[in-house]
């Protein structure tokens, strides 16, 4: 009884606690209300100002930009005049205005019906561009110019690879290009012409003058022998001039191979590499000079036309020998064509001297080159070298330069590169999307910020509604669980008497009777007889168990029971009995 007194009295308490805190707190709500009206209309006020004020900063940036654009273009037009200057600035000045009004419409915009919402927002929109493409344009403007710097040092470091290139093929082309033994390789083969064109006429005035000297003229048979000897004779030296040129190529092929050979094998010594200086051994010890494949290979030709010459020599001294004798006519003509030929010499002779003083010179020139090529050679790497000098001063001076820079670092985190390998296409795609977005947000900052401060004059003006919010609620209910906790439950232990009833369980005996069944003979003439009657005395689970049998003489029946039968009546039994009796009759 102490108990539940108590426990009735902190419930009361608890109770009447919270009443008095609710009626406080609505008091000190109304006041909190009423102070945060006046803050929040104060607030709408200053944020409205501020939204007119970044409008107006806008729009004076605008005008500014747009006058300064005006201003250059006139100065760089000196046909224009001042009028110029003032048609040209005019549109800003009527643009700086029309940006003014979005304010206005943002005020329209938040008390307008739902009706006339879509089309004051489209035209708000349209205005808003006007500050998007000022702030767009001016980011635009101050990113190109931080790009130039990035843009000088990448224009100079690529004018600088390239004449590093140039000055390596330079390089290579002089250390391949042997000046010097293709003037003289040429020098030789004008001299090897120019002999075989002079023993050519030098061996036709032989002609003509032997002709002169056996004072013979020359019979048909004698004319056509000596044009098929010369024929052979042709035919001789061409193909041993093939031989001797296809001999030349391949000699000059074997050697550069084996020279190739040479120069892998000592590389591979230097390097200590085994292995490739055995491979190009057994491949120089493959190598065999083409000379002789080359003299077996025109052998057979040779020996065919030699002999054919040598005939061909023979028949014509046989017909010359056995032509008439020279008339005087013959002899003039002869030595007519003598005079001929010797003029013919001496202008090839002339023209091929002019051809080896040609050669001479360039044969000059090109050792005179050689001598320099060390020196050029020199002062080409030595530019090399200056020019990795001014590249790697150019990039270390480029790395801050791209890693301070906002927008490829942008980029850099957007592609997964670092700053300095951004390309400018990347770079130029990251800038449009980032100054887009903060165009968007200037252009759209100052009607949300007046839109906002009419949001806040009109939640300071709404009138307090004395209801009870959800939180309030729920909060009080929080600390009505939270008293109604604090209350405990102390349990109080009282002895008193109490009467107690005990049930105890004593077992009883119970008799049962159990009905067993008795195998007994039994004498009689008629089996079928006895069947039916015991089917008609006998309960019907006993039936099926008994068997009737004759046997014997006197046809004796036996009952058998196949299985052991217990019969459980209503009647109870004082023990329980199993077992089977057996009698028989005398």
């Amino acid at each position: 009884m102490f108990q539940v007194t108590l426990y009735l009295a902190a419930n009361f308490a608890a109770i009447a606690s919270v009443a008095c805190q609710d009626g406080l707190g609505k008091g000190w709500g109304l006041h909190m209300h009423t102070a945060m009206s006046q803050k929040l209309a104060s607030y709408g006020q200053w944020t409205y100002r501020g939204a007119w004020a970044l409008e107006i900063v806008a729009a004076i940036i605008g005008l500014t930009t747009g006058v300064a654009l005006s201003y250059r273009g006139f100065v760089a037009n000196e046909a224009a005049d001042s009028m110029d200057l003032v048609l040209a600035s005019a549109p800003f000045f009527m643009i700086a205005i029309a940006e003014l009004t979005k304010i206005p419409i943002a005020t329209l915009l938040f008390g307008a019906s739902w009706i006339w919402k879509p089309v004051i927002l489209a035209f708000l929109l349209v205005l808003a561009g006007i500050t998007f493409e000022t702030v767009l344009l001016g980011l635009e403007r101050a990113s190109t110019m931080r790009e130039v710097q990035y843009a000088n040092f990448a224009n100079q470091t690529k004018g600088l690879q390239q004449e590093l290139e140039n000055l390596k093929a330079a390089a290579e082309s002089l250390r391949n290009t042997d000046g010097e033994a293709k003037a003289r390789s040429d020098l030789e083969q004008l001299g090897g012409l120019a002999d075989t064109e002079r023993d050519k006429l030098r061996a036709r005035i032989t002609e003509v003058d032997e002709e002169l000297q056996a004072a013979t003229t020359l019979s048909p048979a004698a004319a056509r022998a000596k044009e098929f000897l010369e024929e052979k004779q042709a035919a001789l030296s061409a193909l041993v001039e093939r031989r001797d040129r296809e001999i030349k190529d391949a000699v000059e092929q074997f050697e550069r191979q084996r020279d190739s050979y040479v120069d892998r094998i000592k590389s591979a010594r230097e390097t200590g590499d085994l292995a490739s200086v055995q491979r190009n051994e057994e491949g120089l010890n493959k190598l065999t000079n083409p000379r002789l494949k080359k003299e077996a290979e025109f052998a057979p030709k040779l020996a065919e036309l030699e002999p054919a010459v040598a005939a061909a020599r023979a028949e014509y001294e046989r017909l010359r020998k056995d032509s008439p004798p020279m008339t005087l006519q013959d002899k003039q003509r002869l030595e007519a064509r003598r005079n001929d030929l010797e003029k013919l010499y001496d202008g090839t002779a002339a023209d091929w001297d002019r051809k080896l003083d040609e050669a001479r010179t360039a044969l000059a020139a090109a050792q005179e080159a050689a001598t320099r090529k060390s020196e050029t050679l020199a002062k080409n790497q030595q530019r090399q070298e200056a020019i990795a000098t001014e590249l790697s001063r150019l990039e270390t001076e480029r790395l801050p330069v791209a890693r301070n820079d906002q927008i490829r670092r942008l980029a850099a985190r957007w592609y997964g590169l670092k700053p300095e390998d951004v390309t400018d296409a990347q770079a130029g795609t990251v800038s449009t999307i980032w100054f887009a977005s903060l165009a968007f947000i200037a252009a759209l900052a100052g009607p949300i910020t007046a839109m906002v401060a009419l949001a806040l004059q009109r939640i300071g003006a709404q009138p307090e509604v004395q209801r009870d919010s959800k939180l309030s609620r729920l909060l009080r209910r929080m600390l009505l669980r939270w008293r109604w906790r604090r209350v405990r439950k102390v349990p109080v232990q009282v002895p008193f008497d109490r009467e107690v009833e005990k049930r105890v369980e004593i077992p009883v005996e119970v008799e049962k009777v159990v009905k067993e069944i008795l195998y007994v003979p039994i004498l009689t003439d008629d089996p079928e007889a006895l069947r039916r009657a015991l089917d008609r005395e006998l309960p019907s689970e006993v039936v099926d168990l008994v068997r009737v049998s004759a046997k014997g003489q006197y046809d004796r029946i036996e009952k058998a029971l196949e299985g052991d039968l217990q019969l459980d009546f209503d009647e109870p039994a004082a023990t329980a009995k199993r077992g089977s009796r057996r009698a028989r009759t005398p």
